[in-house]
Formats: C-alpha cells, sequence, structure tokens
C-alpha cells in the first residue's frame, strides 16, 4: 500500500519502491576504517515505511490483546521481551512488544549478516581457495572461503579431510612434467582478510571452542582439530587420534578411562598456541569428535600440505606467510576448491555456524573496499546496506560489533529485524536463496527439537539464537497457498538464571504459532512415503 506524496530515494537500476511515488538517487560519502568513497547510493525510504510509525502499540492491531495475555501468562520474571508481528502485504503491524528497545540478539545477527552478504556478493557468488605453482613454488591463495576442506561438506560428497590432500598432491603432480625439481617452497597468502583472527568480545575462557575458531582469509577444516578419544584400560589414559593427522603435534594426556559415568572430555588450548591438553573421563570411544579450535590454521595447513608432498615424494617444502606488501610472481592455477553462496547460508543459518557468518562479515567489507576485510569495516557496511535497503531511521538501530552474534556488542530492535527480514522477503532475487538458508521444524537445524508440542500449520522459516540470558527467534510464516507471510522476531534477553529456558522458548513457539493461527487454515500437507 503506497503512501501518496512521499518521495522516495530507490537504488540504482532498481524500480523497488511504491507505485505513485517519485525517485530520485542521491550520491553518499561515506568513511569506512580511514577510506572515503563515494558512490551513489539509493536508498529505500518506502515500502516498510508503515513500521516506523508509532511506539506504542495502535488501535486495532488484531493480535495486541492476544499477545499482551501470552506474555504476561509466561512469568518470565524481570526478562526483558521485544516483539514484532508484521504482515508486509498490508503494511499492518499484527501486534508488537517493545518493538523500538534495543535487544542483543545471539544468532539473530546471522540473518542481518547472510542476508547482506547475499544482496552484497549475489546468490551465484563462490567463495575461492586456489593452489598455485610457480616452478618449484607452491602459493596457496585464501579469499576467505569458510568452506574450504569443511568436514560436514565433505562428508555429504562422501569425501574425507585426505581425499582434499591427494586431489591437490595430484594436481601438483600433474602440473609439473616428468622431471619437475622438487617443491621447494609454499608460501601462503591470507591478506583477503585483516590480521585480526579473533574478536576482542568473544569470551576468553571459550576461545579454545569450535564456535570461536579464528577468521582467516585462509581457512580449513573450519580452523579445529577433531580429536577422536577411545578407552584402554581403567584408570589408565585413553588412546588419541586426531583429523586432520599431523604428525608434529603432541597433546598432553591428563584424561583417564572410566567404566562408570559418561564421556566427560573435553580439551584446553592457551591462547596464541597449539599446545593442548586432555581432561575429563573417557568411558567409550565417542561417535563425534572433541572439537578444538586451532590457533594460525593457514600456517598449519601448509604444513600439513608439506607433509603430504613429501609422502608422495614430491619435496618437503619449507612453509611462510606471505610478507605484506609483497607482490607474488604470476603463477598458474593448478586446483580451486569452491564453496557456492546458497552452501555458505546453509551453513550459517540453517547450522549456525558461527566462522560462516564472520567470513561474510568480512567478505562484505573487502568486496566494497577493496582492502582486507575486518569486523570494523563490515559493521559499517552493516549499516550503510540498512540504510540503502531500508532507510535512515533503521540504520540507527542498529549496533554491529561482529557477524555471527557471538558477541554481546551487537543490537538489534524487533522493528528492524522485521523491516529487514520483509525486505529480503519482497525481492524477486534474494527471497528464495535466503529462505532455503533457514531451518524449518521438524527437520535439521536449530529448529529440528522445536514446535515438538504443536507444529504449524503453514511453512515456517527461521533462526534461533542462544547466549547465556538471551534467546532470539525471527523468521517468516508463510503460506503457500495465497503468499501470504507473517514476518515474526521474537527477542527475549536478561533472563533470570531461575527462568527455565524451555519456558522461554515456550512463549516464543506460541507467539509463532499465533501467526500461524492468523493466517487461517493451511493446506493439507502431502503424505509421506509409505513403507
Amino acid at each position: 500500500m503506497a503512501r501518496r506524496g512521499c518521495v522516495v530515494q530507490a537504488r540504482e537500476g532498481s524500480n523497488r519502491y511504491p507505485r505513485g511515488c517519485q525517485a530520485r538517487k542521491i550520491p553518499i560519502e561515506t568513511e569506512i576504517d580511514g577510506m572515503r568513497m563515494s558512490k551513489t547510493r539509493c536508498l529505500v525510504l518506502a515500502g516498510i515505511v508503515a513500521l516506523l510509525a508509532g511506539h506504542s502499540p495502535a488501535l486495532g492491531q488484531p493480535l495486541q490483546g492476544e499477545l499482551d495475555i501470552l506474555i504476561g501468562q509466561s512469568n518470565l520474571r524481570s526478562s526483558k521481551v521485544g516483539v514484532v508481528l508484521y504482515d508486509p502485504m498490508s503494511r499492518t503491524v499484527l501486534a508488537e512488544e517493545s518493538p523500538d528497545e534495543r535487544f542483543i540478539p545471539a544468532s539473530n545477527m546471522k540473518m542481518i549478516t547472510s542476508g547482506a552478504a547475499l544482496a552484497v556478493l549475489g546468490k551465484d557468488y563462490k567463495f575461492t581457495t586456489r593452489l598455485e605453482r610457480d616452478g618449484d613454488t607452491l602459493f596457496v591463495i585464501g579469499a576467505g572461503d569458510p568452506g574450504f576442506g569443511d568436514p560436514k561438506a565433505l562428508n555429504e560428497m562422501g569425501l574425507g579431510i585426505e581425499d582434499l590432500f591427494a586431489a591437490w598432491v595430484e594436481a601438483v603432480k600433474s602440473s609439473g612434467g616428468i622431471d619437475s625439481a622438487p617443491i621447494r617452497e609454499i608460501v601462503i597468502d591470507d591478506r583477503w582478510f585483516d590480521s585480526q583472527t579473533l574478536h576482542p568480545d568473544w569470551p576468553k575462557d571459550q576461545l579454545n571452542r569450535w564456535y570461536c575458531a579464528e577468521v582467516s582469509g585462509l581457512n580449513f577444516f573450519t580452523n579445529v582439530l577433531a580429536v577422536y578419544p577411545s578407552p584402554t584400560k581403567k584408570g589408565e589414559a585413553p588412546s588419541v587420534e586426531i583429523e586432520p593427522f599431523a604428525p608434529w603435534y603432541v597433546i598432553r594426556n591428563n584424561a583417564k578411562t572410566s567404566q562408570n559415568g559418561s564421556n566427560t572430555i573435553w580439551v584446553s588450548r592457551p591462547d596464541d598456541t597449539n599446545e593442548m591438553t586432555l581432561f575429563g573421563d573417557v568411558r567409550w570411544a565417542a561417535r563425534e569428535p572433541v572439537w578444538v579450535s586451532q590457533h594460525d590454521m593457514p600456517i598449519i595447513f601448509g604444513r600439513l600440505l608439506s607433509d603430504r608432498l613429501n609422502s608422495a615424494g614430491l619435496g618437503h617444502p619449507a612453509v611462510r606467510r606471505v610478507a605484506e606488501g609483497e607482490e607474488l610472481p604470476p603463477a598458474k592455477t593448478i586446483a580451486v576448491v569452491e564453496t557456492p553462496m546458497r552452501v555458505a547460508l546453509e551453513r550459517c543459518n540453517t547450522d549456525s555456524y558461527n566462522l560462516y557468518a564472520e567470513s561474510m562479515l568480512k567478505g562484505i567489507a573487502r568486496e566494497v573496499t577493496g582492502q582486507p576485510g575486518s569486523w570494523n569495516a563490515g559493521s559499517a557496511i552493516l549499516r550503510m546496506i540498512l540504510e540503502e535497503r531500508l532507510g535512515p531511521g533503521y540504520a540507527s538501530q542498529l549496533v554491529a560489533s561482529d557477524g555471527s552474534g557471538m558477541s554481546r556488542g551487537n543490537g538489534v530492535t524487533p522493528r528492524l529485524m522485521t523491516a529487514w527480514l520483509s525486505d529480503l522477503y519482497e525481492d524477486n532475487e534474494l527471497r528464495g536463496p535466503f529462505l532455503e538458508s533457514l531451518a524449518r521444524p521438524g527437520e535439521t537445524g536449530t529448529l529440528r527439537k522445536r514446535f515438538t508440542k504443536n507444529t504449524p500449520g503453514h511453512e515456517v522459516y527461521a533462526k534461533t539464537g542462544y547466549l547465556d540470558g538471551v534467546s532470539s527467534i525471527s523468521g517468516y510464516v508463510v503460506d503457500d497457498r495465497s503468499g501470504a507471510v507473517v514476518v515474526f522476531s521474537v527477542l527475549v534477553n536478561d533472563i533470570p538464571t531461575k527462568v527455565p529456558i524451555a519456558r522461554v522458548k515456550d512463549m516464543q513457539e506460541r507467539i509463532v504459532l499465533m501467526a500461524d493461527e492468523w493466517l487461517g487454515p493451511a493446506a493439507p500437507r502431502a503424505a509421506g512415503p509409505s513403507n
């Protein structure tokens, strides 16, 4: 529903503004990390303008009374609750609670980051890692690919990490000819991103965990090590295997084999080292490994590649990182590994993998500025994108610290979240890829165990988030028959320790079910295959 008499600043090359409004382009200059950029920016100031009107529930909002009762009965004590339910077709806020207060979003931050990456890089973008050769020197060129050697992605293709190494060793062997000299040196180029690999806001006591893995211009195996302990004799140290295998690694083994209880195994790793110590009890061989983040994965990867080349009789090259300002010679590309945007989006949103979100944030900084991607530049560009697509009022509602939501320095309003999700949904180019990246109840990802008491009749595409004292869920309820949709955001902060998180999740799900019911009866679900 267009507002008459409005002036809309439309994006260049786009007609995405309400009919009946005038469009104009304005130049904007912005400064990111000291780099001044000037380009024509086009701002959408309407389309979702209804969300900007009013800071209190408007008369006639059809679900407001029901929402008020539900929140009141949830007994969340002093928790701070923010909600917006929005119908983008009629531009109507169906219900809201504290819509303009800023909340820590936890992993709901990924929806802003991934949506921005999709808009800037495009749905056909591919993250890449290249292997190049010049004589007896190999160059590993990173471009911030979070999926290079991702064990889950390899497993889905029926491959293991050694299969990747074997392919690269074969590429080296094939590229040199019969009389080729052994490889003398491996040069690692990870300058796609800046050298700050750990965010200063991340919890210092959790930097050894997979979800706090370093973020580099050359990522590999999601920048972690897989540790597989197995029991031996009662009271003795368990046996340990690691993946990827690195013959130089020594893990101090302070764990013990137990015949009672459960596995309580964990691995410590002090900052800026890879000196690891195994603690806890091992009763049985774990089905899943213990994941421990690694320091300086680009150099680790170089050493791993050198070891595999040596085993293949192709030399035992030294490994070094490219020097600052060094210009690399022309070289022949002999192997490329790619991660499509579709895969990266799914790992970011369905699986809630932090490394993918951070690589996207730094990746858009690299794309826009042409300089090594950084958290500061990426955060500034997020605000710039919100201003471009939604209008300047929304940029001020975002505090962006990192891309994944691990930082408690992030802040969003429920109104901003639903406006952003509405904008992505209304974009014909972005809607499909973005929806497909989100989790769905009863399936894989963060919604696999949600909505178990009551199943929504319509399709739900959403992203959850959790930190201590924080729980969030935002997304869409979609009627596939009519195309009607409710965009929702339910953000809860300051949850007291005495309030069970299950109670918070129950309230969130009941709010989503409220939107599901408002859309009307759903089409009958197709029956599953018979046995």
